[in-house]
């Protein structure tokens, strides 16, 4: 793998986690996995589709996976690395960040330590063309990615500084409340045309 382009590696990746063509980008609607037969949906709004590849680029060079759990610790990473203007960014990588504190605390500050040590496409180092023509060692070496792996050790500063984004988080949760009754009705709207399509399907 790491010597195959990310153009190669990213159709398999979308199939890997069922995603759909170009991670769902053209979907209407955004499915967020919060358990095993349980998820939410959320419009897939065009401030997201300008984050999606590099979000999903980002996944393959990190090793994360494409998991609840995975989701958690890249939002921990992308966060720590920088969303710069990508504002959606910011507020996905927050929830999934959130979610894990309970239960997986030590994954996700060391995916902060190593974010505060490496790069990210989203300060447009190149463009998403030149970074999709890269290999994953390639573009591992141009977001310092090599020399930080994942089992990268936090240190104080990195405790501190992640606590602080902690407090931002728990701020930011609680407005976020403000919006389940929304994303409820949404996921139900949703849920309920996948049945009447597949209902019409079932009758042709």
């Amino acid at each position: 793998m790491s010597n195959q382009t990310l153009r190669e590696l990213l159709p398999e990746f979308y199939r890997q986690y069922n995603l759909g063509e170009e991670g769902g980008n053209n979907s209407a609607s955004l499915k967020i996995e919060i358990a095993k037969n349980f998820a939410l949906y959320f419009p897939n709004f065009a401030a997201r589709k300008k984050v999606v590849l590099k979000h999903d680029i980002h996944h393959i060079v990190t090793n994360y996976p494409s998991t609840f759990t995975g989701e958690t610790e890249i939002g921990a990473w992308e966060i720590a690395s920088g969303c710069k203007k990508y504002w959606v960014a910011w507020m996905l990588d927050m929830s999934g960040m959130m979610a894990s504190i309970l239960f997986n605390l030590w994954g996700v500050l060391k995916a902060f330590a190593r974010g505060r040590r490496t790069k990210n496409l989203y300060y447009h180092i190149i463009s998403n063309e030149q970074a999709l023509d890269m290999t994953v060692n390639e573009l591992q070496k141009l977001l310092l990615l090599d020399k930080y792996p994942k089992n990268t050790k936090p240190q104080f500063m990195d405790i501190i500084l992640f606590a602080a984004w902690v407090l931002v988080g728990l701020v930011y949760s609680i407005f976020s409340l403000l919006l389940l009754p929304f994303i409820i009705v949404y996921t139900i709207y949703i849920k309920s045309q996948m049945r009447l399509q597949h209902s019409g399907n079932t009758y042709l």
